[in-house]
């Protein structure tokens, strides 16, 4: 196993508060681990909030999940994956496993795949292009509906958010990246027909499996437009080109064959906003760990998608509505509801039972 030293302390994850202290054996058991050795590597870490941990143990090759909040409708989606999947080839999702409820700690199978991103730089552009239409088409078609509902207005939130954490980092970001999103606010689409939607497709997510594509982390799933992911892989590709110019041939050739292969299913006005949406968000993320210039293009880029989407169109100005003649019936209703009618009302009434008994009989 490895050693608990190397595992974060964070008591804000009970799960791995309760692996760190008595193995990953002993804190779920139900994953049947026995008493053979386990060797645990740190995949990845958000502080007070997640931790994901490969797990070898014998033949077995498994992810482990500790989360700060309840993980339960992650649990219910691989549930309905599993019902929804049955008997289906060419895609995957993980397998629930086990989880401990009270601990908000879960083991999945593990998808051993290509990353997407890692084809685009080992010049398979194309393929990791058409792996990814690959998943969208067949997903849209799941009878999956579960989630929160997803819109524009939440990606208009999101970028909020990455306009404030651009502009406290550096002038100018903050300028660039308010303009996009003034820009997006006055070409917001319409919120689309609602599909399964991963939430945080970024193109690392979507795995080679062999003989189709395989999707990952899913901790952010929900209801929306089909655009929403399709926007934000492109944007992971975007970004995977812009940092690193000797895959910018390969990031074109992914998209042109994404962009051939959901032709029909994505509209693509409303995929350039949910793009240039995608592409503010990942600018803010690059002020983690990069330089500030990788996210001014980022936002250049946004811009570009946003001037191509067109979605929002001045809508005439709307005038108040005319008087509405209610029937008899409703103001008779209204009446005698708990809500007086008014004087307005009750003279409506009188007018309308008399031109009722004055109307000859059909």
């Amino acid at each position: 196993m490895k050693p608990i030293a190397d595992l974060p302390d964070d008591p804000a994850l009970p799960g791995l508060v309760a692996v760190r202290a008595a193995g990953l054996a002993d804190a779920m058991p139900a994953l049947g681990l026995g008493d053979g050795p386990v060797e645990l590597l740190l995949c990845g870490y958000t502080p007070g909030s997640r931790v994901t941990l490969e797990v070898r143990a014998g033949d077995r090759h498994v992810a482990v999940k500790a989360y700060a909040d309840d993980p339960t409708p992650e649990v219910v989606l691989y549930q309905a994956f599993a019902a929804a999947l049955a008997g289906s080839t060419g895609i995957a999702v993980p397998r629930l496993l086990a989880w401990e409820q009270d601990l908000r700690l879960l083991a999945i199978s593990w998808l051993d795949g290509t990353p997407a991103n890692r084809l685009v730089k080992a010049g398979q552009g194309r393929r990791a292009g058409e792996l990814a239409a690959t998943w969208l088409w067949r997903v849209a078609s799941l009878p999956v509906k579960l989630g929160p509902a997803f819109g524009p207005g939440d990606l208009l939130y999101e970028v909020g958010k990455s306009v404030a954490q651009l502009g406290a980092a550096d002038h100018t970001l903050g300028r660039a990246a308010k303009a996009v999103g003034v820009a997006l606010k006055g070409t917001q689409p319409k919120n689309g027909y609602p599909r399964l939607v991963h939430g945080t497709l970024y193109a690392r997510h979507l795995l080679d499996l062999g003989d189709g594509p395989g999707v990952i982390d899913w901790q952010r799933f929900g209801q929306g437009p089909i655009e929403i992911d399709a926007g934000m892989f492109l944007a992971t590709l975007s970004r995977l080109g812009l940092r690193h110019d000797g895959h910018a041939s390969e990031a074109t050739r992914a998209e042109e064959a994404f962009l051939t292969g959901t032709r029909g299913l994505v509209d693509e006005r409303t995929l350039a906003w949910y793009r240039a949406a995608a592409l503010v968000h990942l600018a803010a993320r690059l002020l983690k760990r990069q330089p500030p210039p990788e996210a001014q293009s980022l936002l250049d880029e946004a811009a570009r998608w946003v001037e191509r989407a067109h979605v929002g169109v001045s809508a005439p100005p709307v005038l108040p509505a005319p008087p509405v003649r209610r029937s008899a019936l409703e103001l008779v209703l209204a009446a005698l509801s708990s809500t007086p009618a008014t004087p307005e009302e009750l003279d409506q009434i009188r007018k309308l039972l008399d031109e009722r008994k004055e109307r000859p009989a059909s």
